[in-house]
């Protein structure tokens, strides 16, 4: 059965009629005026061919994988399938990995290269994506919100804000320049805010027509912080603290407040001075300020996929449409969620994952789904290394 789309957002209607706060003004005048809308406003999508959409009994196993009690065990095999992958990636300085399995089991542990105190809390970089898109769904499911309203609602000074809506943020076809893809910008040291972000974002020309195609823009995410803050009256990483990690008790979760020290972290460790490497880790504020355990991460997932964050609709409508990732990597993108083919890379593959992966100059991790093995896994490092491929190790355990 097909996800109507006026199911999720008709109880938003009204809301969209109200009137909505405004964003803080930005520098350089931004926030001032509303420009002209282009003559064409929006163009039907034209990029790459939708991935199938995921099965309503799909979710429905993942469902049930995901509502038993978990119960912390002890896996020598998982201890020897993670010491093999620090083997075969010597770049990495610091891991954290856990795995839950169908029944509730899970395992997890912390490996670091020197003889340091084990790190607590990782960096997980862009899974806050699906952070920041839950809260927006719950908003929704509120009627605060409506995937239909546009962006001129509290940004009229972006670019195309009058064609934008926050469907096309959660899902990357607004067309707007991504920020970091400024060499000035990646060339200056230290913390830069959300303001400063958006400003040089909005410097850019869009790439496309909103809707048109589809590429990722953490300029996207930085908006929608913005708008949580506007309608929750609170900061992006209060909103998110309360509506999620008090919620469901993860108290090794932290949204990173600007310029906060996190304890227990394991920071960053690229391999050598390069552009971006010089950022502070809160600067990417709601597209990607993230920072937790593994066992937490599994356990919002577990969550995310349990209806427990918001209903069955809102987590259906997150992989409605399914973008092909062009230009990122194998992959397909819905709302702040993304589903790997792993077929896509390995020809006699079969698995599916259902997550997000996420990274910074020296700091990668991710977070899934299996749909072959049921299981749920995530794998956060520093230093250079794949994260993807310690959690695939991880799950070969459960294809036995």
């Amino acid at each position: 059965m097909s996800l109507s789309r006026r199911a999720l957002i008709a109880s938003a209607a009204a809301a969209a009629a109200a009137p909505a706060p405004a964003l803080a003004a930005w520098p350089f005048g931004l926030g001032r005026r509303k420009p002209e809308p282009p003559k064409d406003g929006r163009a039907d999508y034209a990029g790459g061919a939708l991935r199938q959409q995921i099965g309503d009994w799909q979710f429905e196993i993942a469902k049930t994988s995901a509502s038993t009690r978990l119960q912390p065990v002890i896996r020598d095999n998982y201890e020897a399938r993670l010491t093999e992958a620090v083997g075969k990636m010597p770049g990495v300085k610091a891991i954290t990995a856990a795995v839950a399995e169908p029944d509730g089991s899970v395992w997890t542990q912390a490996w670091r290269a020197d003889e340091g105190p084990l790190p607590t809390r990782f960096h997980w970089a862009s899974v806050a994506k699906a952070y920041t898109a839950t809260a927006v769904m719950q908003m929704v499911e509120a009627g605060q919100l409506s995937l239909t309203d546009t962006l001129d609602r509290w940004a009229p000074a972006m670019p195309n804000a009058a064609w934008i809506t926050l469907e096309d943020l959660l899902a990357h076809t607004s067309g707007l320049y991504s920020f970091q893809a400024d060499e000035t910008l990646r060339a200056t040291p230290g913390y830069k805010s959300p303001e400063q972000l958006l400003a040089v974002a909005a410097a850019h020309p869009p790439l496309f027509q909103p809707g048109a195609a589809w590429s990722y823009s953490n300029t996207n995410y930085v908006l929608l912080g913005q708008i949580i803050e506007a309608v929750d009256g609170k900061p992006w990483h209060e909103a998110l603290a309360e509506r999620i990690a008090a919620r469901r008790e993860l108290e090794d979760t932290v949204f990173i407040a600007p310029q906060a020290k996190v304890e227990g972290l394991a920071p960053p460790a690229p391999a050598e001075a390069a552009p971006g490497t010089a950022d502070e880790i809160s600067t990417p504020y709601a597209a990607g300020a993230v920072a937790a355990s593994s066992l937490d991460m599994v356990r919002f997932w577990r969550d995310l996929l349990a209806d427990r964050l918001h209903g069955p609709e809102a987590t259906r409508r997150r992989f409605y449409r399914l973008y092909p990732m062009t230009g990122v990597g194998p992959g397909h993108y819905g709302l702040g969620v993304m589903v790997s083919d792993l077929s896509a890379a390995d020809p006699a593959a079969t698995d599916v994952w259902l997550g997000h992966s996420g990274g910074l100059p020296g700091a990668k991790a991710v977070v899934a789904y299996s749909m072959q093995t049921r299981a749920f896994v995530a794998v956060a490092l520093t230093g250079e290394g794949s994260p993807e491929a310690a959690a695939n190790l991880l799950l070969a355990e459960l294809r036995r």
